[in-house]
């Protein structure tokens, strides 16, 4: 009986990222009908650019043109706490402090250069990982799926350790849609972003609980003998 209610306190707290995969893969359909087939913009004109045909209106810029790249900086003087401190491998622990707050896009500075994030909220990030604030509505979801989609580790600046620039980064080349296209893409897959949110904070609140009773199951100090599943 232990065996199985340990299997399902597993389950359950995995079941909200299965959720947020497809989430995630939803919201990327939409950015790739909108910005890479032009879906909605058949009907207009096209003009020619550097990075092929776009929608009349639109133009090519850099990542600079969307995000202000920053630096992350050092944690390990930061007490414990509940804001989210993440490096270029995923989230490392839960500190006191934030370093920013509001929509962010976190690439990789050293080491794992695809791990591309995006993140909402309170946050920290160390100095092997950028953080970005978003220069205009929608930017930090639209750049953080052409952010994902490239190989960045194939643009490695390190010899022994991979690493990124900022003047790498900045000088990408990208299609700046019309502002209020933008601004549409933003409303229209704001709810995927927050219920994967929604999911994050559930997950962690069954892991938490799991781990506060997981102990005491396993040393008898819940009795399960009843239990019906």
């Amino acid at each position: 009986m232990k065996i199985v209610i340990v299997t399902i306190f597993m389950a359950l707290c995995l079941f909200p990222a299965y959720g947020n995969h497809n989430l995630e893969e939803q919201a990327k359909a939409i950015f790739k009908s909108w910005f890479v087939d032009f879906d909605p913009f058949q009907n207009g004109a096209f003009v020619d650019s550097e990075l092929g045909q776009i929608p009349a209106g639109w133009n090519v810029g850099t990542l600079k043109d969307m995000l202000e790249i920053r630096y992350g900086k050092d944690h390990k003087k930061l007490a414990d706490g509940a804001i989210p401190v993440y490096g270029s491998g995923g989230l490392m622990r839960y500190a006191e402090k934030a370093l920013f707050s509001g929509e962010s896009v976190l690439i990789p500075r050293k080491g794992t250069l695809n791990n591309v994030m995006r993140v909402i909220g309170d946050f920290w990030t160390v100095d092997t990982m950028f953080y970005s604030v978003p220069k205009k509505a929608g930017a930090a979801k639209y750049t953080y799926h052409i952010l994902s989609a490239l190989d960045l580790a194939s643009m490695n600046s390190g010899s022994a350790v991979p690493s990124m620039t900022t003047d790498i980064l900045n000088a990408i080349k990208i299609v700046l849609p019309a502002e209020n296209v933008l601004k549409e893409f933003d409303r229209l897959t704001s709810f995927f972003w927050e219920t994967i949110e929604t999911n994050k904070m559930e997950s962690q609140r069954l892991a938490q609980l799991r781990d506060a009773l997981l102990p005491k199951l396993m040393a008898g100090e819940i009795d399960v003998s009843e239990v019906e599943i």
